[in-house]
């Protein structure tokens, strides 16, 4: 993918199939639908989640509980897991750190001394597509008198450090780069030949983002020799983390490294662990749950990247056909007062409308717009070659619609609409020179996560695109950060309690 004809090839093959499964939906329907049509429909469910939001609040909510297993808060003591959330916070600081951008201004080598560990090796490498800047530390021996590092009294972490374990973190640096974002788009799903299964009866074959893949790859061959010969060998404990692309990367190096080490095939997750933050969808469905026993990929929200494929587009375009179906129903156009003053309003504007009729106020009632959902998700064959899904064990971290209206009330940015939103995140992209940069942001103004809940890759809350104000910023690393901070805390106090 460094050479642009290459490059251009692959990401026409992203855009045919997605051609070609609009096209089947077109078929399937017996009705061809114009850009002007879907664009009216995208307003339509656009307005009808911003007024879900206003009125509605707790029924997205109940949405997302119903994804999986709740683990925060959790419903019953006897059936949880804890335990999955405890060192999130660590492992995320290490998997920002590949970035080579900490808050504190500090070096790399610095930040990770601090942290317990020993930067051993850092290849920022030149900006090119499928090269990925990376770290490899390990823990450090302790203070000179042989005691442990001493822990950041704000972490829950590190479990593993407190039992003096060798461990040996690879960092994988994620999207800052208009290089990365050119990785990112290679997103076939195209199947590839393991030298051997990289999980206990599994095939060694498997269908990846192609991207992700060939990215993976090189750097294998790169830090193959190191982990084989000199981590393993030591006694050390393999933990690989990532941010966006590099949380997809992580999973694909993790599983790479397993087919080509058998001991790492031998011990399960005792040997080598991935923490995957807001990872893109990578795997095809088995290969996604072959690798639950050493990937831990964390979602936070309605961040769009993990979402990013094939799947949840086609799922989003069957509910814009709902949405374009209803808006026909009731001979509605773009002129008409339902859309006509939807941009100007706020959620404030909207939450004081009366509304004695709730079908006839929204487009749908909240119960078709769940049915409507299940019908669109029902229709996708999950082992669709051309789908792909995010990695492993899958923890979704989601704040609560009902609280984040209490929460955008104290805020500035409470007044304002939707276009003003929009407007200002063209302009910041515009203005800044990193992808990244935008994640400067005044940490009060970040909403945290309230619940989480433990499923996979095919979570409900995963299947479709949340066309949220949030759906970027939930992405960033400041938000990763509040929202398992939150996570955490509210499992100390139940833990407390």
């Amino acid at each position: 993918i460094t050479d642009l004809s290459n490059f251009i090839t692959k990401v026409k093959q992203v855009l045919r199939v997605a051609k070609s499964k609009i096209e089947a939906e077109e078929h399937s329907s017996g009705e061809a639908y114009k850009t002007s049509e879907m664009q009216l429909s995208l307003l339509a469910y656009l307005q009808l989640l911003w007024q879900i939001k206003a009125k509605r609040a707790n029924s997205r909510d109940e949405l997302y509980r119903g994804a999986g297993e709740r683990l925060v808060p959790s419903p019953s003591s006897s059936n949880n897991h804890h335990d999955l959330l405890m060192g999130a916070d660590e492992m995320f600081e290490l998997a920002d750190l590949a970035y080579n951008e900490h808050v504190s201004g500090e070096d790399l080598k610095v930040v990770l001394k601090e942290m317990g560990y020993d930067l051993i090796k850092h290849d920022t490498t030149t900006p090119v597509p499928g090269y990925l800047g990376h770290y490899v530390a390990i823990s450090g021996s302790g203070d000179d008198d042989g005691s442990v590092v001493a822990e950041d009294n704000n972490s829950s972490s590190s479990l593993l450090k407190k039992e003096k374990e060798k461990i040996a973190v690879i960092g994988i640096k994620g999207t800052s780069t208009l290089e990365d974002l050119l990785t990112d788009m290679c997103a076939n799903s195209v199947e590839y030949t393991l030298e051997h299964p990289f999980y206990e009866g599994g095939s060694n074959t498997l269908r990846c983002h192609e991207g992700v893949y060939i990215s993976s790859q090189r750097l294998v061959a790169d830090l193959l020799p190191l982990v084989k010969n000199l981590l393993i060998p030591s006694g050390y404990k393999i933990v690989v983390v990532g941010h966006s692309l590099g949380a997809g990367c992580a999973t694909i190096v993790s599983l790479l490294l397993r087919a080509s080490i058998p001991s790492l095939r031998a011990d399960s997750d005792k040997k080598l662990k991935v923490w995957a933050f807001a990872s893109p969808p990578v795997l095809d469905l088995d290969s996604s749950r072959g690798c639950s026993s050493f990937v831990t990929t964390v979602v936070n929200n309605c961040d769009v990247v993990p979402r990013f494929n094939i799947g949840p587009f086609v799922v989003t375009v069957r509910l814009l056909r709902a949405m374009h179906k209803r808006l026909k129903e009731r001979n509605l156009g773009m002129t008409d007062l339902l859309l006509k003053d939807w941009l100007k309003k706020s959620h404030k504007d909207l939450e004081e409308e009366e509304c004695d009729d709730e079908k006839d106020e929204m487009l749908m009632s909240m119960e078709e717009y769940v049915l409507a959902i299940n019908d669109a998700i029902s229709r996708s064959d999950d082992h669709d070659p051309d789908h792909l899904y995010v990695p492993g064990k899958v923890l979704v971290l989601y704040d609560l619609w009902e609280k984040e209206q209490v929460f955008e009330e104290g805020r500035k940015e409470s007044t304002k609409d939707y276009a003003t939103i929009l407007k200002e995140w063209v302009k910041h992209l515009k203005e800044e020179d990193t992808l990244r940069s935008i994640d400067e942001v005044d940490a009060k103004n970040v909403p945290m996560a309230e619940e989480a809940i433990l499923s996979d890759g095919t979570c409900k809350a995963l299947r479709l695109i949340e066309f949220d104000g949030r759906l970027i910023d939930d992405h960033l690393a400041s938000s990763y950060r509040s929202s398992i901070a939150n996570i955490l805390s509210s499992v100390e106090n139940s833990t407390v309690a």
